[in-house]
């Protein structure tokens, strides 16, 4: 019984991830499964990573106190809440076989993954005619950036399937692993465009590495995707249009380049750093950086474009999009050490496609401020749970070859 609730509560939370219903928020799938992992766990603590967990739920609440938006700050801890008390009970307890439980559940992940994706491309098809990143009539249900996080994620772990698989069963992954990297040239989030490419080369290069007997399928198949994929990306108008506009951003930082100015990243990124350097240890108090960051783009006289419409960044509230320049900014040289901390945990702890995953988490968190974001920190909170059920500690070579 007890594994029982562990497994349907693990799917469901994976599936209620991608379908993000908002009558069914993922965080209750997620709190179902933490509860039956409380359930079916045994008492065997990692005690140093429990401890990092533990030590950035801690200091993202002592921010608080000299943060002037306390308010604000109280919000920021219950959103990251669900991220870091998932890596402390997934380090004091562990739940019996859990790494072949993870693989179980992430493939659920992925293949919800795909289902939602493929919904959300019909209905856009049926209501608009097109499938544009501009146009998703879903699209705003967890945002472009999320949305193709998502894909990329899904991707990487039923990629792990098609090499061993029957034929018929890896003809169907590979099938459904392109249709989700296709979503993601659609959603034509930028540093999605610019990091897949490398993420699916180097994964395919470790493949080679270490399957010499996958050699001949690694680079005709790997070979053939890259090219499709490229070529959609050149072609299609959605995806080359954002290239052409990230190729002008890069010409030009501070002014007009074909109509176009630079991307308002650069901006936040330029004034966080600001406010990083007047409050280099302690940062300006959890919940208090936006609103420093505001301030700071009173001052910014960059005039933007919405098609044709100037607009200028001081009329909207944003945040840092940069997860790294967050954490430093609000909770000074400490928090941004035990955030990296974790995501070394990660990178370290994982491996095959589970550990790619964890780099296009670390590459999105450049521009995107994951634990801002409901989406993020439900994503992160996931990835770590199926990170550290599969905490064995040997592991066999085949093993690290393919994502837990």
């Amino acid at each position: 019984m007890q594994q029982n609730l562990f497994r349907y509560t693990g799917y469901g939370a994976a599936i209620l991830l991608p379908l993000a219903l908002v009558w069914l928020s993922p965080i209750y799938g997620l709190i179902a499964w933490a509860l039956a992992i409380g359930v079916y766990g045994r008492w065997q603590p990692k005690v140093l990573p429990a401890l990092l967990f533990a030590a950035f739920i801690d200091w993202e609440i002592i921010s608080v106190f000299w943060s002037s938006d306390r308010s604000s700050g109280w919000g920021d801890v219950v959103m990251i809440l669900p991220f870091g008390l998932m890596g402390v009970l997934a380090h004091l307890l562990q739940v019996p076989d859990g790494r072949n439980w993870a693989r179980k559940i992430a493939s659920g992940f992925a293949w919800a993954t795909a289902a939602a994706w493929t919904l959300t491309f019909l209905y856009s098809l049926i209501t608009i005619g097109w499938a544009n990143y501009n146009d998703f009539a879903l699209g705003e249900r967890l945002g472009i950036h999320f949305q193709s996080l998502y894909l990329v994620a899904a991707a990487l772990i039923l990629e792990r399937s098609i090499w061993k698989s029957t034929k018929i069963k890896a003809w169907l992954t590979g099938a459904a692993v392109l249709w989700l990297l296709l979503g993601v040239v659609f959603l034509s989030a930028r540093i999605h465009l610019i990091a897949v490419p490398l993420l699916i080369v180097a994964r395919l290069g470790e493949l080679y590495l270490h399957n010499p007997a996958w050699r001949r399928k690694i680079l005709q198949y790997g070979g053939i995707s890259v090219v499709l994929l490229g070529l959609l990306v050149a072609i299609l108008p959605g995806p080359s249009r954002r290239l052409t506009d990230l190729k002008n951003e890069l010409r030009s930082v501070e002014t007009v380049v074909d109509g176009k100015q630079t991307n308002h990243r650069v901006y936040l990124w330029k004034y966080g750093l600001e406010i990083i350097s007047e409050h280099p240890w302690a940062g300006v108090g959890n919940g208090f950086g936006e609103e420093a960051l505001h301030q700071k783009l009173l001052t910014c006289d960059a005039t933007f474009y919405n098609k044709k419409t100037p607009y200028y960044l001081h009329e909207f509230r944003y945040d840092f999009h940069n997860i790294w320049i967050q954490a430093w900014a609000e909770g000074g040289i400490l928090a941004t050490l035990l955030l990296l901390s974790i995501f070394l945990w990660g990178l370290i702890r994982s491996w095959g496609s589970m550990k790619y995953i964890w780099i296009a988490l670390l590459v999105s968190g450049m521009t995107e401020s994951l634990l801002e974001k409901q989406a993020g920190v439900f994503f992160l909170t996931f990835i770590v749970a199926l990170t550290a059920l599969s905490r064995e500690e040997s592991a066999s070579l085949s093993d690290k070859n393919e994502a837990p």
